[in-house]
């Protein structure tokens, strides 16, 4: 790999965070679904063959490398499908917003094994679940558009992405409701 991991990431963040400064939400979305999908494609260009050479090299990246940047795009789609849907009134908004802490919710009591497994540092499963996938490997699931390429795919990675896309929607929706006036 011919670039900094650390640096690459800590520049989108940079570059998300001045997004954020905007006042309109929906151009902030759109604006960082972009650079994270832009971030990622940059990472990609940068790998080669040689980075997945070493089976410890290989598991770091879809173990960890990988969902750091992928779970941006996931959360700002979250974000940009749910923004359409906010009710105008502050009282139905409490109500929405309320049900929306119920998404990911939902999401850890559908994977609670694998997230037992990954938050609790497991690794014994980690061969399996973080290696690449074959070229003819049939996913369970669609995959998302930035996961098309299959090189850049394992088993298990799209599960990491979620829980930390679901943890940043959490606490979006709970910074809404504490606009709300909700704690």
């Amino acid at each position: 790999m011919r670039i900094n991991v650390d640096d690459l990431y800590n520049e989108l963040n940079t570059v998300l965070a001045t997004i954020r400064e905007q006042s309109n939400r929906a151009i902030i979305v759109e604006n960082s679904f972009w650079a994270a999908n832009n971030f990622w494609n940059r990472l990609k260009k940068e790998i080669d063959n040689s980075f997945f050479e070493c089976e410890g090299k290989e598991i770091n990246f879809f173990r960890n490398i990988k969902p750091k940047f992928t779970s941006h795009i996931q959360f700002y789609t979250i974000l940009a499908e749910v923004l359409m849907f906010v009710p105008e009134e502050p009282e139905d908004q409490f109500e929405f917003w309320n049900d929306e802490i119920m998404r990911s919710k939902r999401f850890f009591e559908k994977h609670e094994e694998f997230v037992t497994y990954y938050e609790t540092k497991c690794i014994h499963m980690d061969g399996v679940y973080f290696r690449r996938v074959e070229q003819d490997w049939v996913p369970a699931h669609p995959l998302a558009f930035y996961d098309a390429d299959k090189r850049f795919c394992s088993s298990h990675d799209h599960l990491v992405r979620g829980i930390l896309a679901h943890k940043m929607y959490f606490e979006y929706v709970r910074e809404r409701l504490k606009e709300l006036g909700y704690t």
